[in-house]
């Protein structure tokens, strides 16, 4: 409840920021607010990722404290030089004083390193602990999450915002408590030298705070938004680079880039009403800097020609009233640094708290390799949807056996494979794999029996050689070969510039659609699982190469297999017809046939297809 309030707060401040700066360019926008967070809050989200680095920050503190001590020491030598040497006319205390001017500028230098050095290295820590984190809790969120988010907005996240959280938890944290001791040693050498001049000096402090605070929370605003406009420009450049072949082959460049140009616009707009901002912050801040040094200078004169203070106590003291400013006027940056940072934090928190599905660090493991599969009266349904996209399925896939699941598209047959690998748990029912029941074993275990092979090749940047023992990373060349052989890739690969040590490019952009899928199939031969799941695995491939590849692919397993192709699926021994979401047909494809059903009905069309496709060329026209 008190996160709508500020949430609601928050918005109807940034209307009010949007109408009178224009900052809002609506068009193009498809990356959505994430939820305001309270600072409190954020650190004590954060704060433990500093756990195995807070002695190394306890220590670059000692140094940060000593600082401004050592400066301070440089100030009361100054006060001595002009009253006891110039003042004087005395060149005596001279000497000690050089020196030891020398020593407090050395030591004022050498701990503001080792405390600058140290705090960055814990920071540095801090991010490599919480990117870590961060990415594997990424990992372990169902498919349902990475199918309803934008993949740049993600990386986004992953990369800029959590080392903007960093300047906030650790940079932020120690520059305040800096600031703050500077303050404590500053204030009490003011108070030591003159304390009415002392009292006059801190008068201005309150304007300080009122002036950041007003121009803080409209920076977190202006940071919030362009935060997600820079999502949003990674997010479409991903997208479109990504699919740059189908960008060009339907001219669609304009558009895509007026898209682009729509969310830079916005980032430009939110990062220019954040320079304004800073523009008037840092004149106001040295309006009150001056107004209150002046004042110490008119007050100061005052005593000076009353004789309660000397010229070089007041020297000094405007000399550390400079200085006392300064940590004043860092921590008003930092504020503004600190709103700016939570800006990135909320957008962060928010894909923390998306709770995995399925988790992986319990359940019993699966022990033998029996091949085989059973869907007992399985639903499912998507999170807040209301109907389901299956309904009480039931079917069993024994070993050695072949399982074809056919029908028309968006009827639930790859949700089906996405459930038996526990990407999606199902609503209703149970399913069971080498007789073990899915929800009750180890994930990492239950993927351990499974080879698929999807319907895009997925393919990663690296060499053949890499991409096919992906499905068993301690493979050797022998067995990698072997894998090759057996899924009919062999003899390209041997072909290639580098053989096995060739770098297929990201996406595998160096290989041909049926290349890129035999080295699939051979990275799902490779793991030698007992059950094997395949998603349309003959794209690409010619009929011949097909059937001798899925052959070899499927010796000895239980094997699921998507297909819309029904002269691939009447070759499997039994067919599985999914009709708005329930099995409406089982049998094999002579059975299906004589049912004279839906399947029928689909493989007619598909023969007759096959017959009206010979066309013949249309004669040119005439030169």
């Amino acid at each position: 409840m008190q996160r709508t309030d500020k949430y609601k707060q928050s918005q109807s401040l940034k209307a009010k920021i949007n109408q009178f700066f224009t900052l809002e360019t609506t068009e193009g926008n498809i990356i959505k607010e994430a939820p305001p967070v309270p600072v409190k809050e954020i650190f004590s989200r954060f704060w433990p990722f500093t756990k195995h680095y807070r002695k190394w920050l306890f220590f670059g503190l000692i140094f940060i404290a000593l600082q401004p001590v050592a400066s301070s020491g440089t100030v009361w030598l100054l006060q001595i030089f002009i009253d006891h040497v110039l003042d004087a006319k005395n060149l005596t205390p001279l000497y000690w004083i050089v020196l030891l001017y020398f020593a407090f500028s050395l030591a004022a230098g050498i701990f503001s390193f080792l405390g600058t050095f140290t705090t960055n290295w814990v920071g540095q820590k801090f991010v490599l602990a919480l990117r870590k984190h961060v990415y594997e809790h990424l990992q372990s969120l169902s498919l349902h999450f990475f199918e309803g988010r934008k993949l740049g907005d993600i990386i986004a996240r992953l990369t800029g915002d959590i080392a903007s959280i960093e300047r906030l938890i650790v940079t932020g944290a120690t520059s305040a408590l800096s600031y703050i001791f500077q303050l404590i040693v500053f204030i009490g050498m003011l108070f030591i030298m003159e304390w009415k001049l002392a009292l006059i000096s801190l008068i201005v402090v309150p304007l300080f705070y009122m002036v950041t605070r007003y121009f803080s929370i409209r920076m977190k605003m202006a940071s919030r938004e362009r935060s997600r406009r820079m999502g949003a420009i990674n997010a479409l450049t991903e997208e479109n680079f990504s699919n740059i072949s189908l960008m060009q082959a339907f001219n669609q460049e304009s558009n895509e880039s007026e898209k682009f140009h729509h969310q830079n616009l916005a980032a430009y707009t939110a990062k220019m009403y954040k320079v304004r901002l800073k523009s008037v912050f840092t004149p106001a801040v040295s309006l009150i800097e001056t107004a209150g040094t002046l004042t110490v200078m008119v007050f100061g004169a005052i005593l000076l020609m009353q004789g309660e203070v000397t010229i070089g106590i007041l020297v000094a003291f405007i000399t550390l009233l400079k200085r006392l400013y300064s940590p004043v006027r860092g921590l008003s940056r930092l504020l503004n640094t600190i709103y700016s940072a939570s800006a990135s934090a909320e957008r962060v928190i928010e894909y923390m708290e998306e709770e995995p599905a399925v988790t992986s660090d319990s359940g019993v493991m699966i022990e033998n390799d029996q091949p085989g599969i059973i869907f007992d009266n399985v639903s499912f349904k998507y999170p807040n949807k209301k109907r389901n996209v299956l309904s009480n399925i039931s079917f069993s896939v024994k070993a050695g056996e072949t399982v074809a699941l056919v029908g028309a598209s968006g009827v639930g047959k790859s949700t089906i494979l996405k459930m038996l690998m526990r990407f999606y748990e199902p609503s209703k029912g149970f399913i069971y794999l080498n007789n073990y029941a899915v929800e009750k074993v180890n994930v990492q275990s239950l993927r351990d029996k499974i080879s698929v092979v999807f319907q895009e090749a997925l393919i990663f940047d690296g060499t053949v050689k890499e991409n096919i023992a992906y499905g068993k990373p301690d493979a050797t060349d022998e067995e990698i070969i072997e894998a090759a052989k057996r899924a009919d890739a062999h003899e390209f690969i041997e072909q290639l510039s580098d053989g096995y040590d060739t770098n297929v490019g990201q996406k595998g952009r160096n290989l041909s659609g049926g290349q890129q899928q035999r080295l699939a199939i051979a990275r799902a031969i490779i793991k030698e699982a007992s059950v094997l799941i395949l998603d349309e695995p003959g794209d690409g491939l010619d009929g011949s190469t097909e059937k001798r590849v899925m052959k070899e692919l499927m010796q000895n397993t239980a094997t699921l297999m998507i297909t819309h192709n029904l002269k691939t699926a009447r070759e499997a021994d039994k067919i599985l017809y999914i009709n708005k979401g329930e099995l409406n047909e089982i049998g094999t494809h002579e059975e299906l046939m004589a049912l004279n059903g839906n399947y029928k009905k689909l493989y007619s069309d598909q023969q007759g297809d096959d017959k009206n496709s010979a066309y013949v060329m249309p004669k040119l026209a005439a030169e």
